[in-house]
């Protein structure tokens, strides 16, 4: 499939990607593996914003809740005591290659707002100039609506919106968006890629039940929808295969969503 040159890219990280659900630990072997494939566009003088999930998965571990289900106060507890723990291991791997990162906390509400979102845009453009790695997460603690409904998919496509980034990359425990749930039918077929997210390509999306990731498939076909009208193109690929990124980039992987539209020039 042809795909559009690629200047800046967002990279949505899911939380059972890094985060071992089990333990509450973070994957260190992941998270060092991510940021080594993340040389691979460094070294193509693209520009990457990274929105991670995993600070309440993280945190469930440190404030006693790994096997409960939480209600609202506890996620966002659990969220903050996490948040640490993600941030640091990141720069510990981002140091190993003298990369700079910076921390940056949103809501969907700074995405959307008028004054709100033009000091973020103007905070990541600054980051980016200076060749700094921001990464993103939802300010669990002060969101209410958005922790019932995993919006790092959706908050990730609206960061994608207002940097006008060509590409959004979710990164997920699935190869991407097939027609039937393929962890319940062995013959679920992937939907390799979405020119028009119409009736049957809703349909194929279904909300996790997983106690510790948020969202869904939905919530990604939700993303796809506000991406692909802002002119970004987004994909669905399985974090988990060795150098997904670099493979993205030199073969068709995972699910691809064409935009609807050509942005102009920033």
């Amino acid at each position: 499939m042809e795909k559009k040159k690629i200047k800046k890219v967002v990279i949505k990280v899911g939380s059972s990607l890094i985060a071992n659900y089990k333990t509450g630990l973070p994957k260190l072997n992941w998270i060092n593996s991510f940021t080594n494939d993340l040389c691979f566009l460094i070294k193509k003088k693209i520009n990457i914003i990274i929105v991670s999930s995993g600070a309440i998965a993280i945190g469930r571990k440190r404030m006693g809740f790994l096997k409960k289900k939480l209600n609202l106060d506890e996620q966002q507890a659990a969220a903050s005591v996490g948040q640490i723990y993600l941030i640091n291991n990141y720069k510990k791997a981002f140091n190993k290659k003298k990369i700079e990162i910076s921390q940056v906390l949103l809501t969907l509400d700074d995405t959307i707002k008028k004054e709100r979102k033009t000091n973020a845009k103007k905070t990541l453009k600054k980051l980016l100039e200076k060749k700094i790695i921001p990464i993103i997460n939802e300010n669990d603690t002060v969101a209410t609506d958005e922790i019932k409904f995993g919006d790092n998919d959706r908050l990730s496509a609206r960061v994608a919106e207002i940097i006008k980034a060509d590409l959004l990359i979710l990164l997920s425990d699935v190869s991407g968006l097939y027609d039937k749930d393929p962890k319940k039918n062995k013959k679920a077929r992937l939907i390799k890629e979405v020119k028009s997210i119409n009736k049957s390509i809703i349909k194929a999306a279904s909300f996790t039940n997983n106690l510790f990731a948020r969202g869904g498939m939905k919530t990604k076909i939700m993303a796809a929808k506000i991406a692909t009208n802002a002119g970004c193109d987004m994909v669905i690929v399985n974090g988990n295969s060795k150098k997904i990124i670099q493979k993205i980039f030199e073969e068709e992987k995972g699910t691809y969503f064409h935009s609807k539209k050509r942005k102009k020039k920033d």
